[in-house]
């Protein structure tokens, strides 16, 4: 890449950041619509979305502004106000909420109603400044927490059209209520905003808290099925394959590092007959085979064996920390174990398994090279006659269909 297309790419880059950083500081399109993208879901889709968020924010307002009422009281206190302004107080610190939540949970996106609730949150606490005149440490207190409330529910944006709605609150209460600036906060003041700045920290740190322990669920949820195949509930081919790679290089580092190689084998099986199945039977029974099959591989393998869906009747498990002699007798058992239930009506519906075993040796180049034996020695066993096992070895060739070398069966 030229200098010139790197400088370009580097200016272009530097103008969207200004231009971002242009649109947060402008009133006008903080709170103008965001253009539709092509990756934005569609409206209906939207519908009735935001209602934990709803709840969430509910339970911070009700004690966020049960407990701010008092700093604002105090402030009331050191410089009498009016009646109207005290209804108002105590309109906002204990009816809002629930008529905010009531208002959010009956509009058709709750999530985008209560990000509104929080800018008019915002505009009261400006309102509240100037009705103090300004009294420094309620004041301060107010500005901090409702901060806190919008960069966490919204992030930047959110922020800036709170900071602009309390400017405007802030300025409607300086034309309305003759404004006077006084500073000066007495004890009595700065004791009754305590409680506040002690108290509602700790409860948003735990509503993150929580919030935070539930996306990492989730977001464990989420991995999970992304690493499982849905049917049989093992490893999908994908994840199981990065396995695979991983295995094959620890077996690599062990065998040309330290020199103690632990054992690592290598098993492909596939289902005999299985299309006979599907044909005759249909794929829901096909379905409950494979289901069945793999139980069947978790019942007889280890629980540090890695096993997975390769595709369709086809499946792998990663042999750890075996010599090559217990592999084959642990494979055995298991091609017994399909046998014994491959008669009509058992849970495997006449099918029979073929495998093969392919132990780990340090002159394989890649982790495919250890597939491609195992698929090979998998194959030697369906033309030996199926139901059985085959284990790879140096000699084992197949030339038109036929093994022309003795292989290991079970």
């Amino acid at each position: 890449m030229s200098s010139s297309t790197t400088s370009r790419g580097a200016g272009s880059g530097s103008k969207r950041r200004l231009a971002a950083l242009l649109a947060l500081l402008n009133p006008v399109a903080l709170y103008r619509k965001r253009p539709e993208r092509l990756d934005d879901p569609p409206p209906e889709a939207l519908i009735g979305k935001g209602v934990r968020f709803v709840n969430r924010i509910y339970i911070l307002r009700m004690i966020g502004l049960g407990v701010g009422f008092f700093c604002v009281a105090a402030g009331f206190v050191q410089h009498p106000v009016d009646w109207p302004l005290w209804a108002l107080l105590v309109f906002h610190g204990f009816i809002w909420p629930h008529a905010a939540r009531h208002w959010a949970l009956r509009s058709k996106i709750p999530y985008r109603a209560e990000r509104r609730n929080l800018v008019l949150d915002a505009g009261f606490g400006g309102l509240w400044i100037a009705a103090m005149n300004g009294n420094l440490v309620p004041s301060a207190v107010i500005l901090s927490m409702l901060s806190m409330d919008n960069i966490a529910a919204g992030g930047v944006r959110l922020f800036m059209r709170g900071a602009y709605a309390s400017a405007a609150g802030f300025l409607l209460g300086w034309l309305l209520l003759d404004y006077r600036f006084m500073p000066q906060s007495d004890i009595a003041t700065i004791v009754a905003c305590l409680p506040m700045l002690a108290l509602y920290p700790l409860v948003l740190g735990k509503s993150t808290y929580d919030m935070s322990k539930k996306l990492a669920e989730r977001s464990r949820e989420f991995e999970i099925v992304s690493q499982t195949d849905g049917l049989t509930r093992l490893f999908n081919r994908r994840y199981w394959e990065t396995l695979l790679i991983e295995e094959f290089e620890r077996c690599r580092r062990d065998a040309g590092g330290s020199g103690h190689d632990h054992g690592t084998c290598l098993l492909l099986l596939d289902l005999d007959h299985f299309k006979n199945i599907n044909d005759t039977h249909g794929h829901l029974v096909g379905d409950e085979v494979l289901r069945n099959f793999s139980q069947l591989l978790r019942a007889n393998l280890r629980e540090d064996d890695l096993i997975g869906r390769y595709g369709g009747e086809e499946f792998v498990a990663i042999l750890r920390n075996i010599s090559a002699a217990d592999a084959l007798l642990l494979s055995q058992r298991l091609i017994e174990a399909a046998r014994d239930k491959h008669v009509g009506g058992s849970p495997l519906r006449g099918c029979t398994v073929s495998a093969g075993l392919v132990p780990f040796t340090s002159d394989m180049e890649a982790h495919y090279v250890w597939l491609q034996r195992a698929d090979h020695a998998m194959y030697c066993a369906k033309e030996k006659g199926r139901d059985c096992l085959v284990v790879w070895d140096a000699g084992l060739h197949r030339t038109h269909g036929k093994i022309q070398a003795a292989t290991q069966a079970a």
